[in-house]
């Protein structure tokens, strides 16, 4: 009987739960089709605009145009060459493409195939996730989900003569590696504090956030380089040895770039020449300092930097970083205004801007001493286009007035976090990030429409509960819920609540059947005589 109470507790929201998740789907699918509708007449519009001839530029804005798309690169003396391709084309570089050279007073050096240039720039460090295949928290978590593969963990083997000896796999929720033999028995554990043999001294590695493997070449057994919230280590299997490459005490890891640090077989040379670079790790918290970890001779460093994207490189002699920045205005916060965020793209396509590209030598304390920069002027577009917040405005935005002003909320609680590259990274492809993507497609950015939307609903509401209601707590909340989902609150209140009416005797004024009392009078309502039940059908 009590287990029969306690489910009647549980019953009603999980009901008002399945029942707006219903609703709120079927509406995001027709807004979908009435976008994406929108979406088709758009782009044959555009590429109809397309056929029109476009304006024949002048040999000096040709010229800026070419300056402002070709790259920076920098010779290992400090000197600055501009790359522009012959060809404009999409997708990545084709290392057999012609390209010029050109130096800094805009004169050409040199042109022909990208391969064949005559010039040795220097390399560029890279994202851990983009340098080599990272396995993520974003595929930590799809192994943990209910599939056809459910019992899914992170296994590194080592093997000896080709024969698989030892099983070392991660357990998540304790943060740290077990090991067994090929007989399933257990042979010690890895943490934060190295190998040990009992799990009361073993310390848990850290929340997990990335790692990748390689295979050195003088073994066939894995490495790891291991990204936790504030650590980074390097775990030896086959050694047994845990090093702590980088450790933040003050503030969590934000980013980490790579740069001729995997020793692996099938390593990039090129990229990773052990005659001219040095191996190097460069962490940036998200206080906004920079960390450098290098070796060959091992050292690190901490960068008297706050700038928020540079890039490092090491080479036998020197240390440089480069810095590629704008005087644009910051970008307002698109959670906060979006009439903000329009008005800054019409400035930025309208006026032209300074632009540079910076080389920093880093001395032994980690200060900088600028090598060399390169300023010029990115002129402004010639033909501006208003950045709405849609590229199919008129639609979407009356669309999405029907969306639930919860999703506004939702996007400016979660906007910080949503929009910082290191969750973007971390959690791509995870259902909360698609969930927050279809979210900020149809929020209605604090439309008025919406809002008006919303309190008719909400009084709509009022109107029909009141003679219906049966407590003040639950009437409130469905004037709340109502507010906050919009249609769908509405749909879900009146699924929920449509119970039928009836004429009070004592007042005459309409009561719900589903209350002992009448809400205006208080009267009773009179039980019908034994066979007759014209109470109920006269009304």
């Amino acid at each position: 009987m009590k287990l029969k109470i306690k489910l009647q507790y549980i019953a009603t929201p999980a009901k008002i739960f399945m029942a707006v998740l219903v609703i709120l789907c079927l509406l995001s699918i027709l807004q979908g089709i009435c976008i994406e509708i929108e979406r088709t007449y758009a782009r044959a519009k555009r590429l109809t605009a397309k056929e029109k001839p476009e304006a024949e530029l002048s040999q000096e804005e040709r010229r800026q145009d070419r300056i402002r798309s070709s790259s920076k690169e920098f010779l290992a003396d400090g000197t600055i060459h501009l790359i522009s391709r012959l060809e404009r084309t999409s997708g990545q570089r084709n290392q057999s493409e012609k390209v010029q050279i050109y130096d800094v007073n805009d004169k050409l050096l040199w042109e022909g195939p990208r391969d064949k240039k005559p010039y040795e720039y220097l390399f560029w460090d890279r994202q851990f996730q983009v340098s080599r295949d990272a396995f993520t928290q974003q595929d930590l978590k799809r192994t943990q989900m209910i599939t056809p593969g459910f019992s899914r963990y992170i296994e590194i083997p080592v093997s000896s003569d080709s024969k698989i000896e030892q099983i070392w796999r991660y357990h998540p929720a304790a943060q740290y590696f077990k090991g067994y033999d090929m007989r399933g028995e257990t042979i010690g554990y890895v943490g934060s504090n190295g190998f040990t043999e009992s799990k009361s001294e073993v310390k848990p590695l850290g929340e997990f956030r990335q790692f990748t493997a390689w295979c050195p070449v003088d073994s066939y057994n894995p490495i790891l380089l291991l990204q936790t919230q504030k650590s980074i280590y390097q775990i030896n299997f086959e050694k047994q040895e845990v090093e702590l490459i980088f450790e933040s005490t003050d503030s969590d890891i934000r980013r980490v770039n790579l740069f001729a640090w995997i020793d692996a077989k099938s390593d990039d040379k090129e990229y990773a020449d052990p005659n001219k670079y040095r191996p190097l790790l460069h962490c940036e918290t998200r206080d906004g300092k920079h960390h450098l970890i290098l070796r060959e001779p091992k050292q690190q460093l901490s960068l008297n930097l706050r700038r928020p994207s540079v890039s490092v490189v090491a080479t036998k002699q020197d240390i440089f970083v480069r810095n590629i920045g704008s005087d644009m205005p910051p970008l307002p916060d698109i959670n906060s205004s979006q009439q903000l965020v329009d008005k800054w793209v019409q400035e930025v396509q309208k006026k032209s801007w300074n632009m540079w590209t910076e080389l920093y030598k880093v001395k032994n304390n980690g200060e900088l001493e600028l090598v060399n920069s390169y300023k010029y002027v990115r002129p402004p577009l010639s033909e501006p286009v208003a950045k709405a917040r849609d590229p199919r405005p008129v639609v979407q935005r009356y669309v999405c007035q029907f969306s639930p002003p919860l999703y506004d909320l939702i996007i400016r609680y979660f906007g910080e976090r949503f929009w910082s590259g290191s969750y973007l990274y971390q959690n791509r492809g995870d259902f909360f990030y698609d969930l927050l993507k279809v979210i900020l497609e149809i929020r209605p950015y604090d439309g008025i429409i919406n809002r008006i939307l919303s309190v008719i609903m909400m009084g709509f509401v009022f109107w029909h509960g009141w003679s219906r209601r049966t407590s003040w707590a639950r009437f409130i909340f469905w004037l709340i819920f109502t507010g906050l989902f919009n249609i769908a609150g509405l749909l879900t209140y009146l699924a929920l609540n449509h119970t039928a009416v009836i004429k009070c005797p004592v007042c005459g004024k309409l009561r719900g059947l589903t209350q002992v009392d009448c809400v205006r009078c208080q009267g009773q309502l009179p039980a019908p005589e034994r066979g007759k039940l014209d109470l109920i059908f006269s009304a």
